[in-house]
């Protein structure tokens, strides 16, 4: 999934960067720099900020709403599933 989530950024016009040094990618488009541990995460930052724009924070109480979601015991990836 990493690969193809890196293409779908460099298909959108992104820019897209890995620094070793610091482990961090960055995806670039229009003077806009995003920043993510790897490349799906990226990809999910990249389309927030397409739909929200600078608008992207959400109140309080959404925030609040969100935190009360049951939320899973352990982490789900359902590519480890794949092989």
């Amino acid at each position: 999934m990493l690969a193809p989530a890196y293409y779908v950024l460099l298909e959108k016009g992104y820019t897209v960067k890995y620094d070793q040094k610091t482990e961090w990618y960055t995806a670039e488009k229009d003077g806009v720099k995003l920043g993510a541990y790897d490349p799906i995460q990226l990809c999910g930052i990249a389309y927030v900020y397409e739909a929200k724009g600078n608008d992207w924070r959400v109140s309080d109480e959404a925030i609040e709403a969100f935190m009360q979601l049951e939320q899973p015991k352990e982490p789900f990836y359902p590519y480890d599933s794949m092989g």
